[in-house]
């Protein structure tokens, strides 16, 4: 008889444990900054778990045991959802249900971090003590946590890119008479190999340094049946006498341009500032009649060997980009007294 009582007192003792078990919750309460949510998440306490250093709602969920997908879906739904209290199911690996509870954005400020478990109240004690007198702990490793995240998500600049450069150019100064330019048919092409080099990473904004050799074509379409010849060691820019359909200047550059870019993390905006130089690896004056037959003639044409100047482009961080150049130098040399203050500029897309 005392067996039997012996047994029955075990089972029902067993039974009380297993209830008292089925009961236990861990309630989690934190502000997530990505989700911009005050963020409780109840979990029965089945078995232990680490909790994280860093809290949000996807270290959270994977200390509970939430698989990757799962955590996805709920850091989606966390985002999006926009009722002032909201509340989502997860389910763990194990087959645990987890509830979710997003509470209003306003009260991000008002509440701290807390922890608190029916199962162990050491282990609650323990967390909470590790909460108050690490906060500030905690917000430096946030945001060393962001620049982390932001660091191995990608830079704001590429490391390398290839540029092609589409536009009009034409002279900035000069009076020099023959040598007026047709606005729409004087184009500017380059083909750009660039090295983008990250000087600050930082959260708000990035700065890199970027240069690398590009090959350059100043098209100077000439206006009416005006040409440009040298005669003697002279340039002249002359009528030609009779009737063309085109009639160019075509000035090939070997340039180096050398930039720091101002890369805008929210704004996905970026803007460079800098200046080039350039040597002239040749140069052609090209006519086309109206029969359709056509000439083309090398020479130097008195032109600078070398060019420089300042730039500037802006536009977004994917896309094109507007880009302006402005030599701050003449296209001939001081002593073609034909062609005196002409000096060129550009402006177009890079793409």
């Amino acid at each position: 008889m005392k067996k039997l009582h012996l047994a029955l007192l075990l089972t029902i003792s067993t039974l009380s444990v297993k209830a008292n078990f089925k009961s236990d919750t861990t309630i989690v309460e934190f502000t997530d900054k990505a989700v911009k949510k005050r963020v409780t998440v109840y979990t029965s306490s089945k078995r232990d778990f680490d909790l994280p250093k860093i809290l949000d709602l996807e270290n959270v969920l994977k200390s509970v045991g939430v698989d990757s997908l799962e955590r996805k879906k709920t850091i989606v739904l966390a985002g999006t959802y926009g009722s002032i209290q909201d509340t989502i199911l997860v389910m763990a690996r194990d087959g645990r249900n987890i509830k979710i509870i997003l509470r209003d954005p306003k009260e991000m400020t008002a509440r701290q971090d807390t922890f608190r478990s029916d199962k162990d109240d050491h282990w609650s004690r323990e967390n909470r003590v590790y909460n108050e007198e690490n906060q500030d702990d905690d917000s430096d490793e946030n945001n060393r946590e962001t620049n982390k995240k932001k660091s191995s998500s990608g830079r704001f600049f590429s490391r390398s890119d290839f540029g092609l450069y589409v536009g009009l150019n034409n002279w900035a100064k000069g009076s020099t008479v023959g040598s007026s330019l047709h606005t729409w048919g004087s184009r500017y092409v380059a083909l750009s190999f660039q090295r983008n080099i990250t000087l600050i990473n930082g959260k708000q904004v990035d700065l890199a340094l970027t240069y690398g050799p590009e090959v350059a074509w100043n098209n100077f379409m000439l206006e009416e049946n005006n040409v440009v010849q040298m005669l003697g060691k002279q340039v002249f820019f002359r009528d030609f006498g009779q009737n063309l359909s085109k009639s160019k200047l075509v000035v090939p550059m070997l340039n180096l341009p050398m930039m720091l870019n101002f890369g805008f993390e929210e704004a996905k905006f970026r803007i460079g500032l800098g200046g080039y130089i350039g040597y002239r690896i040749g140069g052609y004056s090209k006519l086309k009649y109206e029969g359709g037959k056509k000439e083309k003639f090398k020479g130097n044409y008195g032109l600078e060997d070398f060019r420089y100047g300042i730039a500037a482009e802006l536009g977004k961080r994917k896309g094109a980009t507007l880009f302006v150049r402005y030599d701050l130098n003449q296209v001939f040399k001081v002593e073609q007294t034909n062609a005196k203050g002409l000096q060129s500029w550009s402006i177009g897309l890079r793409l």
